[in-house]
């Protein structure tokens, strides 16, 4: 398979191309805009969080502002999940949309450790992070701590992921969401989809379970 040529759906599952990805589109600076920096990114990103929390300082009345950036980062663990099952592993098998999918997430399979195509593409990130503190706090009257909860877990979890793919972790709990998150990549992409939050596999019923071992009944 090229690498810039969409594959067919399920043919990610084990496909790894270490080293950096080629570039997507053809000119070169459309591919750094579409794939950024990791430091690109917190520096987008940061930048949203300080200003929603210092605009919401001396809002009175709701519960109080720590509570609004919980449910704004218990909110976009939802985000993540449902983004990762519905949207980025949504693979129609020709045409534009097949093509859009490879630019957005099937690249990232087949070179899961070039670290722009592990950060979120601008192209999603920023329509969901907009888009949500506009309906939260625009149109709606929630403080702006739930932007910058949102934001927050937003950003987290790219740097999240990031690290999982590249660094080798030495925790236990760090070695277990690795072990989670590679189950996904190369085993069964069509389960685990919660990666900084996984809990939401186990209730949404998409969980990778551990593989048997060799001689063991029951796989």
């Amino acid at each position: 398979m090229s690498s810039e040529t969409p594959a067919r759906p399920g043919t990610y599952k084990g496909a790894v191309r270490r080293g950096t990805a080629p570039a997507v589109v053809g000119p070169r600076w459309l591919d750094h805009l579409i794939h950024v920096h990791p430091v690109t990114t917190v520096a987008m990103f940061t930048p949203v969080i300080a200003v929603c929390v210092w605009f919401s300082l001396g809002d009175a009345g709701g519960w109080p502002l720590a509570g609004w950036a919980a449910a704004g980062y218990l909110t976009w663990t939802l985000s993540e999940y449902w983004g990762h099952r519905i949207v980025l592993h949504y693979e129609p098998e020709k045409g534009f949309g097949a093509r859009l999918h490879y630019i957005l997430h099937g690249v990232h399979h087949d070179y899961p450790t070039d670290p722009r195509r592990s950060i979120l593409s601008p192209l999603l990130s920023i329509p969901m992070v907009g888009g949500t503190i506009y309906l939260a706090s625009g149109l709606g009257s929630l403080p702006l701590t739930f932007g910058a909860g949102y934001t927050f877990g937003y950003l987290t979890y790219d740097l999240f992921h990031l690290y999982l793919h590249l660094a080798t972790p030495r925790s236990r709990l760090m070695r277990h969401l690795r072990s989670l998150h590679m189950r996904h990549h190369f085993r069964d992409d069509t389960k685990g989809f919660g990666i900084s939050a996984p809990y939401w596999d186990e209730l949404f019923g998409t969980s990778i379970a551990r593989q048997a071992r060799s001689g063991d009944l029951g796989a």
